[in-house]
């Protein structure tokens, strides 16, 4: 063999899987409910419970969503005076509003504001006309850092036209802020 190409030691290779963190491990639901119906897989993998810590509002059904890869969660709604109160740890919270439009009415005729923690989070809601217009259309809106102080997850919806409605909701850890560079 040429002496050029004779090795002069061996380094020893250890090949290790290479583990990375999975990124939606910590963005995991710390509880999400499908409002007035049954307990319920989500496509998303997102386990909702049967209806529990909600109070008030009148129960209804659709029959066809549109505009969701998951229709099934929004055929269950309330409508209404509805109310929320959920023992949470304190700390800040990513809470997703998923809605669905029930009633063929004009734009303007059902408008509401969401509040969490006493503060108003979405105002002057109008299902319809921030989707698509149509009726029986699914709306998710998710509003980021929602701050529980007192350990327990508060949620009302004020009127100001027409009856507020809720299909589900979903509380996930709040996102950590981006990294500005």
């Amino acid at each position: 063999m040429h002496p050029v190409f004779r090795p002069l030691f061996v380094i020893p290779i250890i090949l290790l899987p290479l583990v990375f963190p999975d990124p939606t491990a910590a963005r995991e639901s710390i509880w999400a409910v499908n409002i007035a119906g049954p307990a319920y897989q989500g496509v998303d993998g997102t386990v909702y419970e049967a209806e529990g810590w909600v109070a008030g509002g009148t129960p209804g059904t659709l029959e066809t969503v549109k505009g969701s890869q998951d229709p099934l969660l929004y055929r269950s709604f309330r409508a209404g005076d509805v109310r929320i109160a959920r023992p949470l740890p304190a700390g800040a919270y990513d809470i997703t509003f998923h809605f669905a439009e029930h009633e063929q009415h004009g734009h303007g005729e059902r408008v509401f504001d969401v509040l969490a923690e006493d503060r108003v989070v979405i105002r002057d809601l109008d299902v319809m006309r921030s989707r698509d217009g149509k009726v029986e259309s699914a709306l998710a809106v998710t509003i980021p850092g929602i701050e529980v102080l007192d350990g327990e997850l508060n949620i009302r919806f004020e009127a100001t036209v027409g009856e507020p409605v809720l299909s589900a909701l979903v509380v996930r850890p709040a996102s950590p802020p981006p990294v500005r560079g």
